[in-house]
């Protein structure tokens, strides 16, 4: 079957009927998520994959109710995952706004219960628990979002276990909040309040699923998402499991002509995890990923009613032509810009070195209004506006999807897999992860100056980039493959992991090769300070050294 005929194959309608299937209830390690489970393992099953299911322990956390009066009033709130839970918190009320929280005094707000604004993050949460507040309650969209309130990545370990905010949180809805903040501001800044929330964190088996087609070769290609979601969670991620059984379905008569097999795998644990089901899973299988996994094709929050907006979608140097191929073939979009990839989207997996493309394709086009506000605090303004107002709300359910626009963004993920499991080529070039790295590298040297020397990895990384070109040429496609995912699992560790490979870095904005991020701090810092950031700065250079030489060796092996 030609590309084109895949692409073709792509049916809206059994799309929407997966959708609707996995739609079971809200999907937090409960009943709805079990029966979700099963549904996709028949699904897939009867797409003629061969499936394995695992129970990996996790951490995760389950709002289970809230309360908050103000003033003798009582609001609709929601609590959040990751947060304690407090019987009775009685306190003052005051808002701040939200741009305000890093430089309010502490007396303005100990002891009491902050008001301010936009989506649940547990940086804001942690700058006013650092002040002295006793809780905090978000203003949100026009209806009140599910957020994760935690820097920890995955599981605890015990160098993380402590790592959790301790002051409860609560988010009501803009229109409440806007009304709430006029009674503040008429009261003269403070009102009587009181917060309770029930919180259930607790360690327990998460699911995972692993739907095989094999093709020619042990290395694969995997295809991931999360099951777990937040009300009826259609966008989010229903559609991205159908993605993950509409693909099997076209893919897995295919077999024999496929270079590479492929994986779809599915877990629990994100939205009430904070990516404990795909930390385990990596966990699990870190060195199989390492080893054999050419290529991680994340599908979450597909087909989005009105979603038109297709030139954002994350993709590592490595595979932006692939995304640019992939959104030209099955959508006609010739603008995309795309962006680097975030600590989000469940990319457990950079530590294993793992080439990533995509999560999402397609978003809504920038939007004025309450949800887009508390987007902006999140993400950014900029040129779209996220996945909607419904996402993480329980307005998530089936008719906030376009079947035609699933189609097209399922379509998007089919041409990356035509070409990532039939052409000859891997259409993965570590060469450019290489020369990104080399520019970022760049950048850091500059700002470092005399205080720190990165010439001798500039050098390794030109000759390497110079290797990997000169292979190409001359290696057959198969070797070549071997040599470049060799290269590519010490690359992507340096522009992406700060701390270990074997872990997980914080789930928190990062510069590109973040363990070099010491040094925006370096004109700021006391002399003592300076000289300790200097040595930890030495010893990234040190790792730098010894994986580039390592990438190197592999190339011209």
């Amino acid at each position: 079957m030609a590309h084109e005929e895949i692409l073709a194959a792509v049916d809206a309608g059994r799309l929407m009927d997966c959708v609707r299937a996995v739609c079971t209830g809200e999907r937090l390690s409960n009943e709805p998520e079990a029966q979700a489970f099963d549904v996709l393992h028949k699904s897939l099953e009867d797409a003629g994959c061969r499936v394995t299911r695992e129970s990996l322990p996790g951490y995760v956390s389950t709002p289970e109710g809230a309360s908050f009066e103000v003033g003798g009033e009582a609001y609709e709130v929601l609590t959040h995952p990751m947060t304690p839970s407090v019987e009775v918190l009685e306190a003052p009320l005051a808002y701040v706004p939200v741009d305000a929280v890093g430089e309010t005094a502490p007396a303005d707000v100990s002891g009491r219960i902050v008001l301010t604004d936009g989506l649940a993050m547990e940086p804001v949460v942690r700058a006013l628990e650092d002040r002295g507040a006793a809780g905090v309650v978000f203003i949100t969209g026009e209806e009140i979002h599910n957020m994760i309130v935690s820097r920890v990545w995955g599981s605890p370990t015990p160098e993380t276990l402590h790592d959790y905010v301790g002051i409860p949180v609560a988010s009501l809805s803009f229109g409440d909040g806007t009304r709430l903040r006029a009674r503040l501001a008429e009261a003269g800044g403070t009102l009587p309040a009181r917060l309770s929330t029930r919180v259930e964190n607790r360690w327990t088996e998460i699911p995972v699923i692993t739907a095989e087609i094999r093709g020619a070769d042990e290395d694969f290609v995997m295809v991931t998402g999360h099951v777990d979601s937040w009300g009826l969670g259609a966008l989010d991620n229903a559609s991205g499991n159908a993605c993950a059984v509409e693909l099997a379905r076209i893919l897995a008569p295919l077999a024999s002509d496929m270079r590479r097999s492929v994986r779809f795998v599915l877990w629990s644990g994100h939205s009430h995890g904070r990516y404990a089901g795909s930390t385990a899973w990596c966990d699990a299988h870190f060195e199989e990923l390492e080893r054999h996994c050419l290529l991680n094709v994340n599908a979450d929050c597909l087909g989005g009613r009105g979603a038109t907006v297709m030139t954002e979608s994350p993709a590592m140097a490595s595979t932006r032509g692939l995304a640019r191929t992939a959104l030209r073939e099955a959508a006609g979009v010739t603008d995309w810009r795309g962006c680097r990839f975030s600590r989000s989207c469940d990319q457990s997996f950079w530590g294993a070195g793992v080439p990533s493309i995509f999560s999402q394709v397609s978003e809504q086009p920038p939007f004025e209004g309450a949800a887009a506000d508390a987007f902006g605090k999140m993400f950014g303004s900029g040129r779209t506006g996220g996945f909607g107002a419904w996402w993480h709300t329980r307005t998530d359910t089936p008719d906030k999807l376009d079947p035609e626009n699933l189609a097209r963004d399922v379509r998007v993920f089919a041409s990356v897999l035509a070409h990532a499991l039939f052409d000859e080529r891997l259409p993965v070039d570590a060469a450019a992860e290489v020369l990104e790295l080399r520019d970022e590298l760049k950048t850091w040297q500059e700002k470092a100056g005399d205080s720190l020397d990165l010439s001798e990895v500039l050098a390794r990384l030109d000759l390497l980039a110079e290797a990997l070109e000169a292979t190409a040429r001359s290696d057959d496609p198969k070797r070549f493959e071997k040599r470049s995912r060799r290269v590519l699992s010490e690359i992507i560790p340096l522009a992406y992991v700060e701390g270990s490979v074997y872990s997980h870095d914080e789930a928190l904005r990062a510069p590109p090769v973040p363990m070099l991020r010491l040094i925006d701090e370096l004109a700021s810092l006391s002399e003592h300070e300076r000289n300790a950031a200097l040595v930890s700065l030495r010893r990234a250079v040190n790792r730098l050294k010894a994986s580039t030489a390592r990438a190197l060796e592999a190339a011209r092996a």
